[in-house]
């Protein structure tokens, strides 16, 4: 692409577009209107949302010139180069559909893709076919602590992988494909194994304690936690040297020595004290728009492309379906 600057259009005015950073700290960055706006060569022309209000709300604290609530005259009035779809998640695919028809070049689409599996590959052919560049914001499949620990593992520092244990909360293809996604890339292709229990199924998401398997290791371990209790997404991973911690969804991480008590030789054991490792999760979504405007320069390879966002989505919606058939 040619263009010096992009114009930039945002399609929903919730959390994720920028509601988290008008609550968050000054320096996180969470959300794709202010990482339009720290980005150089990226101009953020407009927003839309259903609700006038919620949009107006939205355009004035983020001092955006255009708010509309309805997409193909927006595009014809803002005459965007990227588009971000920060609306539910059922609207993802007519959207981006419509964009395609209307010739935009790049689209940064919140997860997941959609709820149903076809829909999901339909619209990664278009994209395909159209040559629209198309990103999936799993976030942490472009943090850089994230992405230099996949480094570390998959240059064997760690050692064998004996155990990946999944914590999370508010839904598997909501929240939790957020860790399958990062699996994926960390130690390849996830593969269901058994159902242990389903809480709750419904067309389009599941709760349910499950176990996998992917290249690495035969022992994956994901467990519901009930949001009522509590909000809880963690990743714990045994590695032959040590255990690593992603607390907090990320925001924290650790490690711990493996090591050999002096009181008990033959034993090896976890280390009494951990070390926390440095994060980046929360700008992880300057990264992600900075790379996506550069992929779209043709200056740089997307860092996460769609066909991994959809093998997320196919290992969700297979757990999703046993879930259904099991307990049905």
């Amino acid at each position: 692409m040619a263009a010096s600057v992009f114009r930039a259009l945002i399609v929903g005015c919730g959390n994720v577009a920028g509601g988290y950073d008008l609550r968050g700290g000054k320096r996180e960055v969470w959300t794709h209107a202010k990482a339009y706006q720290l980005t150089p060569g990226v101009e953020l022309v407009g927003v839309i949302d259903s609700s006038m209000t919620i949009g107006r709300k939205f355009a004035d604290a983020w001092k955006v010139p255009f708010l509309g609530t309805e997409l193909v005259p927006a595009l014809k009035k803002t005459k965007p180069d990227l588009v971000s779809i920060c609306s539910p998640t059922k609207t993802h695919a007519p959207v981006i559909k419509k964009l395609c028809a209307a010739g935009i070049g790049a689209v940064l689409c919140e997860k997941p893709i959609a709820y149903d599996l076809r829909a999901a590959e339909e619209v990664i052919e278009l994209c395909e076919r159209k040559g629209v560049l198309l990103a999936i914001n799993y976030q942490r499949n472009w943090d850089l602590q994230s992405n230099r620990l996949q480094q570390a593992i998959q240059q064997g520092e760690f050692g064998q992988t004996k155990l990946i244990r999944v914590l999370y909360s508010k839904g598997l293809i909501h929240n939790g494909s957020h860790f399958v996604s990062l699996l994926d890339r960390w130690f390849g292709k996830l593969e269901l194994d058994q159902m242990i229990s389903a809480f709750a199924r419904s067309r389009e998401d599941v709760r349910a304690d499950f176990t996998a398997t992917c290249p690495a290791t035969g022992r994956i371990i994901f467990q519901n936690i009930p949001e009522q209790t509590y909000v809880l997404n963690e990743l714990e991973v045994l590695f032959e040297s040590g255990r690593l911690e992603l607390r907090h969804g990320g925001l924290e991480a650790r490690w711990t020595d493996r090591h050999f008590d002096p009181l008990i030789p033959n034993d090896a054991a976890l280390a009494a004290k951990s070390k926390r490792l440095p994060v980046s999760l929360d700008r992880a979504m300057l990264e992600v728009v900075r790379n996506f405007t550069a992929a779209f320069r043709g200056e740089e390879k997307l860092q996460s492309d769609p066909k991994a966002a959809l093998r997320t989505l196919r290992f969700c919606v297979s757990v999703r379906t046993l879930a259904q058939e099991r307990y049905a």
